[in-house]
């Protein structure tokens, strides 16, 4: 049964996006005052202002639990914010706000599946309702809402305006909306020019229209049907027309004195607020589904541009196409330029993905008792929307490990003689290719001896253990069913996890470096690319195999020359570029494919930079620079490990071939060890 009306439908995107955007904003005035001795007043009324707002919109989409349970939070708020020497447990408090939050959270997760249920907050509200029945009466009496005394009728009033008054039922909880739904009603049948209360948005309408009523100021030619929509709305206990009173004899008035400077003065205001230029809104919210189609579009724009413009049917004409060939580097210019805007659009900080550790690691401390202190560096590092999206259940992953077996128990700690605070570092940056996500402990490490005896108990070695380096061994941890954990707790310990991680990575062309030192801490690093759609590369032949070298990786390309060619003591080839020596990997050894080209001066060589370590590519032959729409390999293909080989993903070419893309640090890596 669909959660929403026809009407509501349409809104539901909007509505989702701006609570979970609220309840962010909620978690991190918490998470920031929760250790402060007291709420500062501006974050008691920031705090009430989220609530208020998610219980309007809630109410709005008729959700009426979120509704009533942002209700019962902003209560608690009002009372503090009404009363700031009120006393109050902050801890219970807090405990009670977060716990409100997490579950709103998870409601609003769920919206979009038509099958789940509506979850009743009942009990979770008379918790909060209890705990704000005790600050009430915590000085002896209850707060109540200071009503202002408005009057209904007015002197200048005009004849034709007529007075609704309309009472809500006493279990209405939200009349204000409801008010507001009601004037919407009202619209078609009469115009509604003034109501008591004045604003309807304001903080205290909601009591105001409980103690007294709504009345409504409006003009119409049909009461009837003015009554029978009223009667017809949303929680209308009664409607009545309230008659204006007849209005006593008035004493002949006194004649005015003139005020020409303050009319001179109103005139000028006017005058200058006439002529002040109108500012319209500079920022809008645009659907990531929209930027997802626009950069589809742009990548299928970049393939078609290098299908027409690398044509092999121009080829013969190419030296009389002086004018196609401009044209051409002008299409090729704006394309650039449109696919940076695009990209430059879709740019966000790191920070947004960071900043929900902050939760994560309050509460492991909460139940854990650890104290781990969560530490930020480069988190204003930009990247794809679509990269921190993916970035958020990895994170999750990893910095619950940290705290959870990583760091060890203080007294662990203490005996091991470890005075610096227990922390955990999520740090960024970016190169001109892909985003460095790193989380780092200094808890107790890794002893990768252990994981290898426990990978040989489960069975998980596909090779002898003497065979493993340090960094293979450590790698184990992301196998499928890898534990080191003898107890389940409810952060780790059931052998998911971090397989979970490194094929979700893997999925978008991106990895998982594990790096640790028992008794010192481990390292985590994700790389990612910096986009996950379109790539400058350098196109090489590698026997029949057309390969993709990301060209933020190449530092130079040049034909070898055998007088330059040396070898070291273990028989490795060796070239000599400007007085250094730098180690070549065939391209066609390294993969197995057969090659026609036997020598080092009858290929070409492509000199690379990864992770600060420098090598010589060897390949055929040079096809030439090429930007491609990257993709990820199928989940079909796993079971052959092509991104830990040197693979990080494929593309389709504007001919209809297919080209692989070349991870060079995975490479490198491969063939020196890490």
């Amino acid at each position: 049964m669909p959660k929403f009306d026809e009407s509501l439908e349409q809104m539901l995107d909007v509505y989702i996006y701006e609570e979970q955007q609220l309840l962010e904003q909620l978690d991190d005035i918490l998470m920031r005052t929760e250790k402060e001795d007291t709420i500062a007043p501006d974050d008691v009324a920031e705090i009430f202002r989220i609530m208020h707002t998610v219980k309007g919109s809630s109410s709005m989409m008729g959700l009426t639990n979120l509704q009533k349970l942002a209700h019962a939070a902003e209560d608690l708020f009002s009372i503090i914010r009404d009363k700031p020497d009120i006393a109050y447990d902050k801890k219970i408090l807090f405990d009670l706000v977060f716990q409100a939050s997490d579950s709103m959270k998870s409601e609003i997760d769920i919206l979009g599946d038509e099958s789940a249920e509506l979850t009743d907050f009942t009990q979770q509200i008379a918790k909060i309702r209890a705990y704000a029945d005790v600050m009430k009466s915590a000085d002896g009496q209850q707060i109540k809402s200071t009503l202002p005394q408005e009057d209904i009728f007015t002197d200048d009033e005009g004849e034709d305006i007529l007075t609704l008054k309309v009472k809500y039922a006493e279990t209405c909880a939200m009349p204000a909306v409801r008010a507001m739904l009601l004037m919407r009603s009202l619209g078609r049948v009469c115009e509604v020019t003034k109501t008591i209360p004045l604003d309807i948005n304001a903080d205290n309408a909601n009591d105001i229209i409980t103690a007294n009523g709504l009345y409504l100021k409006l003009i119409t030619d049909d009461k009837d049907a003015v009554v029978n929509t009223a009667k017809k709305a949303i929680d209308v206990d009664f409607v009545e027309w309230v008659e204006k009173p007849k209005a006593a004899p008035k004493p002949a008035p006194q004649p005015e004195q003139p005020a020409p400077q303050a009319a001179k003065t109103e005139q000028g205001a006017a005058e200058k607020k006439k002529s002040s230029p109108e500012r319209g809104g500079g920022m809008m919210s645009v659907s990531l589904a929209k930027l997802d189609t626009l950069l589809d579009l742009v990548g299928e724009i970049v393939i078609t541009e290098s299908a027409v413009i690398s044509s092999p049917d121009l080829k013969p004409f190419m030296a009389s196409l002086d004018r196609f060939s401009t044209s051409a580097r002008n299409l090729k210019k704006l394309t650039d330029e449109l696919q940076d805007v695009v990209m430059s659009i879709r740019m966000v900080p790191v920070a947004n993905a960071f900043s929900k550790m902050n939760r994560v690691v309050r509460d492991m401390n909460e139940n854990l008792g650890k104290g781990v202190e969560l530490v930020f560096v480069g988190q204003e590092t930009e990247v794809d929307k679509s990269v921190v999206d993916i970035l958020n259940d990895p994170l999750m992953h990893l910095v619950r490990n940290a705290v959870d077996h990583g760091i060890e128990e203080p007294e662990v700690r203490k005996q091991k003689g470890k005075t610096e605070k227990p922390t955990v570092t999520l740090s960024a940056e970016s190169n001109s290719s892909e985003v460095i996500i790193t989380v780092e402990d200094n808890g107790a490490g890794m002893d990768h001896n252990a994981i290898l005896a426990k990978a040989k108990k489960q069975g998980i070695l596909k090779k002898p253990e003497s065979e493993y380096t340090k960094q293979e061994a450590l790698g184990l941890i992301m196998k499928a069913g890898f534990s080191t954990n003898e107890k389940v707790t409810n952060y780790s310990g059931r052998g998911v996890g971090m397989d979970v991680v490194n094929r979700n990575l893997e999925k978008i062309g991106g990895k998982l470096i594990v790096e640790s030192e028992l008794g010192v801490g481990s390292k985590f690093i994700i790389k990612i690319p910096l986009s996950l759609s379109i790539n400058d590369v350098m196109q090489v032949a590698v026997g029949c195999m057309d390969l993709s070298v990301p060209i933020s990786s190449v530092k130079e390309i040049f034909k070898a020359d055998m007088q330059n060619v040396v070898y070291d003591t273990d028989g490795t080839q060796l070239i000599m570029i400007r007085g250094k020596c730098y180690p070549v990997i065939s391209l066609p050894q390294y993969f197995g494919v057969e090659s026609g080209v036997t020598s080092l001066d009858e290929g070409i060589m492509i000199f690379c930079e990864e992770e600060h370590k420098r090598v010589c590519l060897f390949a055929d032959s040079l096809i030439g620079e090429q930007q491609i729409v990257t993709k990820p390999f199928s989940p079909v293909l796993g079971q052959y490990n092509l991104n830990e080989n040197g693979l990080s993903g494929c593309s389709i070419l504007a001919d209809g071939s297919m080209t692989l893309i070349a991870d060079v640090g995975c490479i490198i890596n491969k063939v020196f060890g890490k």
